[in-house]
């Protein structure tokens, strides 16, 4: 009877045991990988920002300090740019999604992104939507959205990932 009894204990033991350390020595070799999430809007915007310093139409700023580190987080943000630009063209295709796009793009600055993408898309928009977007697509609102990402990209989480990851984009040789 007692070896009935000790039998589940000691099998109970030793498989707890065993995934504790079996848990322990996976925690201590797996690299935790952390895929940080951004907003749409500030990709595009902070893209943008860095192909202006990149094409000199705008000067360089703390963190950019010239056209080949404005190059270089160019290729760096460019895989989490894609995903968007195929979130947004996988939209183009339904009209309340596009309405949505025109009614909100001034919220977080993507109204001329939005704007190109539709020309680009060939996306028949009505009369009221064309207007709206005009209204909201302006010089004065680029130079503002610009304006503030230029003043706030340094500090920006998608600026240090960013600058964390770009190593894995470098042209150089590493040693």
């Amino acid at each position: 009877m007692l070896k009935l009894l000790l039998l589940p204990f000691l099998i109970v033991s030793c498989s707890s045991s065993k995934g504790l350390q079996g848990n322990a020595t996976r925690s201590e070799t797996a690299k935790t990988v952390v895929v940080k999430e951004f907003s749409r809007g500030e990709l595009i915007l902070s893209a943008e920002l860095l192909n202006k310093i990149f094409d000199q139409e705008m000067a360089s700023i703390s963190c950019v300090p010239d056209l080949e580190e404005a190059s270089l987080l160019l290729r760096t943000i460019q895989p989490r740019l894609d995903v968007v630009e195929d979130d947004l063209s996988a939209m183009m295709d339904d009209p309340k999604a596009v309405d949505d796009l025109i009614k909100t793009c001034h919220e977080n600055c993507t109204c001329g992104h939005i704007d190109d993408l539709l020309r680009e898309h060939v996306v028949t928009l009505t009369k009221a939507q064309r207007n709206l977007l005009n209204q909201k697509n302006t010089e004065k609102e680029l130079n503002r959205c610009l304006s503030y990402i230029q003043n706030t990209f340094c500090q920006s989480e998608l600026y240090k990932t960013l600058n964390g990851e770009k190593e894995d984009f470098s042209f150089e040789d590493s040693p």
